[in-house]
C-alpha cells in the first residue's frame, strides 16, 4: 500500500500534494496561525448586522494577515515579513466560498488552500488543504462566513463542530513524535477553553501539557510501554474523556466535574513520575560517564 501512495503522488500536481510538515511545523510559523485565527474569531463575534463586505489586515514584526469578505468568497493571506525568524519564508492562501454560493455539508467549498515558498532555490507551491495544522482555521472561516450571513448558528455550535474535528485529528494522527501531539494537544485546549469550563479542569489540563513539555528532550529513554501510555494520553485519552464532558448537559457535567478533575489528576500524577524517572535515567548515565572518564583518564 505504501509503494503505491507513493506512486500516486508521483502523479499528483505541485499545488496539490501535501505541504511537508518540517515547512510548517516552526514555532514562528503557528504563532501566525493562531494570530490570524484569533482575528478571524474576532471578526466572527464582531460582525454587522448585514451583509457587508470587509477587509482586515494586521501587521506584526514578522508576518502580515489579510482576511476579505466579500459576498462571493472569504480569503485569509498569511505572509512572512522580512524580518521573520522563521527558517522557511513562505506565503499562505486560503479561499472559501461563501457557504450560499457553494457549500459541502453546510460549509462553504474550499476553493484555494494553498503555500509557496522557496526550497533550494525553486518555488515551491503545495497545498495545505489537509493539514491538521490549518483545520481549525477553516472553521474560524466558516465562524466569519455564519456571523456574516446573520445565520442562527450559534457561535458555540461551531465550536463544538471544531472540537470534534480537532479530537478526529488527533486522534487520526499517524505520527509517534510527542512534540507534533503536543502541539495538537494545545490547540485542543484552547479550543475547550471557548467553553464555560471549570478553571480547574482548564488548569489541569495546562499542568498535563507542561509535564509533557519536560518529557520531550529524553523521551527515547522511557521504556517503550511508558511512552505509549504517554502518547495515548494525549492522544486519546485527555481528548475523548474532555469531549465526552462536555457534550454533558450542564446539570450531569456539574455531577461529574470531580470525577473528571480526578482523572485528569491522575494523568499529570503519572507524567510526574515519568518526569522523576527521567531525572534518575539521567542521573544513572551521569554516574556512568564520570567512572568511563576516570577509567580512561586517571593514571
Amino acid at each position: 500500500m505504501e509503494w503505491l501512495d507513493k506512486m500516486k503522488l508521483m502523479f499528483t500536481p505541485a499545488h496539490k500534494k501535501p505541504v511537508e510538515d518540517h515547512i510548517i511545523r516552526d514555532t514562528v510559523t503557528r504563532k501566525m496561525v493562531e494570530d490570524a485565527e484569533e482575528l478571524l474569531m474576532r471578526m466572527a463575534k464582531n460582525a454587522p448586522p448585514s451583509n457587508q463586505k470587509k477587509s482586515v489586515r494586521r501587521k506584526q514584526k514578522e508576518w502580515t494577515i489579510k482576511v476579505k469578505v466579500t459576498h462571493k468568497w472569504i480569503s485569509v493571506i498569511m505572509l512572512d515579513q522580512k524580518q521573520s525568524t522563521s527558517a522557511v519564508k513562505k506565503r499562505i492562501v486560503i479561499v472559501c466560498y461563501r457557504k450560499y454560493m457553494k457549500a459541502k455539508n453546510g460549509i462553504g467549498v474550499c476553493k484555494e488552500a494553498s503555500i509557496r515558498y522557496m526550497k533550494d532555490g525553486r518555488a515551491q507551491i503545495r497545498s495545505i488543504r489537509d493539514s491538521s495544522l490549518f483545520q481549525s482555521t477553516f472553521y474560524r472561516i466558516h465562524q466569519v462566513d455564519a456571523a456574516f450571513s446573520n445565520d442562527s448558528i450559534t457561535y458555540e455550535q461551531t465550536s463544538k463542530e471544531l472540537l470534534t474535528n480537532q479530537q478526529t485529528q488527533l486522534q487520526d494522527t499517524k505520527s509517534t513524535d510527542l512534540l507534533y501531539l503536543l502541539e495538537e494537544a494545545k490547540r485542543y485546549v484552547q479550543t475547550v477553553q471557548q467553553f464555560s469550563v471549570d478553571p480547574l479542569i482548564e488548569s489541569r489540563m495546562q499542568r498535563l501539557i507542561q509535564q509533557g513539555e519536560k518529557l520531550q528532550d529524553d523521551f527515547s529513554l522511557l521504556d517503550f510501554e511508558e511512552r505509549h501510555v504517554v502518547r495515548r494520553m494525549f492522544k486519546e485519552d485527555v481528548p475523548t474523556i474532555v469531549h465526552t464532558y462536555l457534550s454533558l448537559s450542564l446539570k450531569h457535567q456539574l455531577e461529574h466535574k470531580e470525577d473528571l478533575y480526578v482523572a485528569l489528576s491522575k494523568m499529570e500524577l503519572t507524567l510526574i513520575g515519568y518526569v522523576e524517572r527521567l531525572e534518575q535515567l539521567r542521573v544513572q548515565r551521569m554516574n556512568h560517564l564520570l567512572k568511563l572518564q576516570q577509567i580512561r583518564y586517571d593514571k
